[in-house]
């Protein structure tokens, strides 16, 4: 877990947003319903120097495929199946600088302008500004006061219905930090509920909106690195999951561990340093997905 947290989701600022803004991306829901579900994470995009890299190693692990949608081709929407669920691009450079690789998850909001002012005030700061993407809607990127980084967006064509994730699709998303209380004071200005996880899970809390749990804040030990939010695939099977993305170049960060959801988990990296969870889950009551 150390090793984990050390290369977790380092702080990203998006230098590449404004470029994308002239770009018409495909909406997140084809056909629109402008159905908006407030706390819902709906999208995720992986920022890299190398597309064509991800576009490899991920298509070969989970089997996502991929489609240039800006002029330049630097922008790839990703899809499992007919299911449009993120994007990867290459952004710009700061002068002297050099581009990681991170996953920024998305989370809704149906009123961006309110939600930006309501976190400015506890203290999140705003890496990049609310900015209209054609054929996508608005979105913005903020850091929380102890340092996550997480996108928010409002999307013209609404967001994706709560229903059963299938492999391939993202099921969940992890913040880790230092003061998982203070986490969740803030982040509940969002309108999410926040109740504990369980007895078993120490201070980990679950975020809740809508009547399905969200998003889980788990503890941060200070030496372990900065916080950050960590997206989780469904996978059919973790074993599988795994050797591939070791054939493919990336590494076991986290292996599955017998007394953590029975081996259900882990956590693995690709070979340019982005961060992703796996997770084998299955509820008999899809609203109970709570990892």
């Amino acid at each position: 877990m150390k090793r984990l947290l050390s290369m977790l989701l380092l702080a990203v600022a998006w230098h590449g947003a404004a470029a994308l803004g002239a770009t018409r991306l495909p909406p997140i829901v084809d056909p629109p319903t402008k159905t908006v579900i407030p706390g819902k994470f709906v999208w995720f995009d992986l920022v890299t120097a190398d597309p064509g890299a991800a576009r490899d190693f991920y298509g070969h692990v989970f089997g996502w495929t991929f489609q240039a949608v800006s002029e330049s081709g630097d922008y790839m929407v990703i899809a499992t199946g007919n299911r449009l669920i993120g994007g990867v691009f290459r952004p710009e450079a700061s002068p002297g600088g050099t581009v990681g690789t991170r996953w920024i998850s998305f989370v809704s909001v149906a009123d961006m302008d309110g939600t930006l002012a309501a976190l400015k005030q506890q203290g999140f700061g705003v890496l990049h500004p609310a900015t209209p993407v054609p054929g996508r809607g608005i979105q913005a990127i903020v850091r929380d006061p102890q340092g996550a980084v997480v996108g928010l967006m409002h999307s013209d064509s609404g967001d994706p219905a709560d229903e059963p994730v299938g492999p391939g699709e993202f099921f969940w998303v992890d913040l880790y930090t230092h003061d998982t209380a203070a986490a969740a004071a803030v982040y509940a200005r969002l309108g999410y509920r926040v109740f504990p996880a369980g007895e078993a899970e120490g201070d980990r809390v679950l975020l809740e909106s809508g009547g399905h749990a969200r998003a889980g804040i788990t503890p941060l030990p200070p030496s372990e690195g900065p916080p950050g939010w960590l997206p989780y695939v469904q996978v059919e099977s973790i074993a599988a999951t795994v050797a591939a993305a070791t054939a493919a170049g990336g590494k076991v960060l986290l292996p599955p561990d017998e007394t953590v959801l029975n081996g259900n988990i882990a956590v693995i990296g690709d070979p340019k340093g982005g961060v992703i969870g796996i997770i084998h889950w299955t509820s008999p009551d899809a609203t109970e997905a709570q990892p």
